[in-house]
């Protein structure tokens, strides 16, 4: 969702200069490109491991919620190219939304601009137990829509996405933006807009 569908990594990343950093935690690309893809739950096992802030786990998870939050509802847009390839891609394809956003977020999102409505199904980080880089999220969304890897394509902005949509067997497509291309190379393909995806699809 993040990055692909809905225009908010940068939003995110604003998350840092407002609200971490008050306690100490500043981001280098290691792990801006560890926590993209990340579960809520894995991002802060992240940011306690590495950096231990002074504040309670609660507490920093309320805050940069609320931020987020706010964020979004003032800035939070789709993605470039997302309006018009939505509709081509519909008439062909079932869609699935897979995102490790848990549920209060991606309702939060769907209020602002009603992303159901585009899916056929979305799958967000309480609906399996394990998450991203595991492949156990697309497994779950085939599953759902009785498909095989084969009859699947991934379409991914981060590391671990891009390792989970493989290692679930199907063929991963990852869009430039949120990482530089050369962190991108273990897709099958990569594009530098979504309007790249009529090529390919």
């Amino acid at each position: 969702m993040d990055g692909v569908v809905v225009d908010s990594e940068k939003l995110y990343s604003q998350s840092e200069t407002n609200v971490l950093s008050k306690y100490g935690i500043k981001f280098d690309d290691a792990d801006w490109h560890y926590v993209k893809g990340c579960t809520e739950k894995q991002f802060y096992d992240h940011v306690y491991l590495k950096y231990n802030p002074q504040i309670t786990r609660k507490q920093l998870m309320s805050e940069c919620r609320e931020f987020l939050k706010k964020l979004f509802t003032e800035k939070l847009d789709y993605m470039k190219g997302f309006k018009e390839i939505h509709p081509y891609l519909k008439k062909q394809y079932k869609l699935a939304l897979v995102t490790s956003t848990g549920p209060e977020l991606v309702a939060h999102i769907d209020g602002l601009l009603s992303i159901y409505d585009n899916f056929s199904l979305v799958i967000t980080s309480l609906d399996t137990m394990a998450h991203k880089p595991s492949p156990d999220p697309y497994i779950k969304a085939m599953s759902s829509l009785s498909l095989l890897p084969d009859e699947c394509m991934v379409v991914e902005d981060s590391i671990q996405g891009i390792k989970a949509g493989k290692a679930a067997g199907c063929k991963v497509i990852a869009l430039e933006g949120s990482l530089e291309k050369e962190f991108l190379t273990d897709a099958d393909y990569i594009i530098s807009s979504l309007y790249d995806m009529q090529d390919l699809v």
